[in-house]
């Protein structure tokens, strides 16, 4: 009887096990909310949306980003427009600074 529970136990904790290796990744901010649109390849009003590399070259301070996405912003992207610290936030995971440095 023992040995069937231990079985048992064995059997489904098995799975749990293996999940929790410690190497559990989680998607970062553009991943989750700009990656699915700005991968280069989503057309909106008939123009290809910019991917993530065109971002880093065109907006060069996490400033630029943010007034960019305020007042030139898609209507699609309009969840974002009146919230500055996610976009900062996506931003500095995109690996801008907040001012150039000379």
């Amino acid at each position: 009887m023992k040995k069937n529970i231990t079985r048992i136990i064995i059997i489904l904790a098995f799975p749990l096990l293996l999940g929790l290796n410690g190497n559990t990744s989680r998607a970062g901010l553009w991943e989750r909310m700009c990656g699915a649109c700005h991968d280069g390849k989503t057309v909106l009003n008939g123009k290809v949306v910019i991917d993530r590399e065109q971002i880093k070259a065109k907006y060069k301070t996490l400033d630029d980003l943010v007034n960019a996405v305020s007042c030139e912003g898609a209507p699609c992207m309009n969840i974002l427009k009146h919230d500055e610290k996610l976009v900062r936030r996506v931003g500095r995971e995109l690996g801008m600074r907040d001012i150039l440095r000379k």
